[in-house]
């Protein structure tokens, strides 16, 4: 008699949303509400229905909204979803090298200098007790690191470009227009790309 296999079950939804996590963004950890030696599996929840994830000397930001009819699809679902916004933070540590540029009565520095990125928004099962749910949590945190990087490039380009345009002018010949100048300096560099 032949020996009968079990074949191998897909995995859910928060296994694979694990998986592709512990790829992207190795070490990620929930850090509010916190628990000693918890699972990131265990998405926890403050009672305002937020949490804090970091990564990397990111804070990602979480909000869960209330039970609604989220799905504008079939107006007679009775289904109940949640809505999750997570957006990114860095902290920005070196702000007291920069000086203002013109008069202040004195200057003041920022006790939480952070650069926030775009919020990334998703819809989750209403139960907080489903894997859909941690799942959906956890990729909305993905999509708003993902954000981040995004944006931290984006910021990278655009600065070495402006740091570009400062150095130019500073070596503009005296009676040549600036904007004439600038877009000769600015044709050549896009030649040169």
């Amino acid at each position: 008699m032949p020996e009968e296999t079990v074949p191998p079950c897909s995995p859910g939804p928060l296994d694979q949303t694990l998986t592709a996590l512990a790829a992207a963004y190795p070490g990620l950890r929930q850090t509010e509400p916190y628990k000693i030696a918890a699972e990131l599996t265990d998405v926890r929840l403050t009672p305002q229905r937020t949490a804090r994830f970091t990564w990397a000397g990111y804070e990602v930001h979480v909000s869960v909204g209330d039970e609604d009819h989220l799905d504008r699809d079939n107006p007679d679902s009775t289904a109940l979803y949640r809505e999750i916004r997570a957006y990114a933070t860095l902290l920005i540590p070196e702000t007291v090298a920069v000086d203002g540029m013109g008069h202040v009565e004195w200057e003041k520095t920022n006790p939480r200098p952070e650069t926030a990125f775009p919020v990334a928004f998703a819809v989750a099962a209403a139960d907080q007790y489903d894997q859909r749910f941690s799942s959906a949590v956890l990729s909305t945190v993905g999509k708003a690191l993902g954000y981040a990087r995004l944006a931290t490039e984006h910021a990278a380009t655009h600065a070495e470009r402006a740091a570009d345009e400062v150095r130019w002018e500073s070596e503009r010949p005296p009676g040549v227009s600036q904007r004439k100048w600038l877009r000769e300096r600015r044709a050549q560099r896009d030649a040169a790309t």
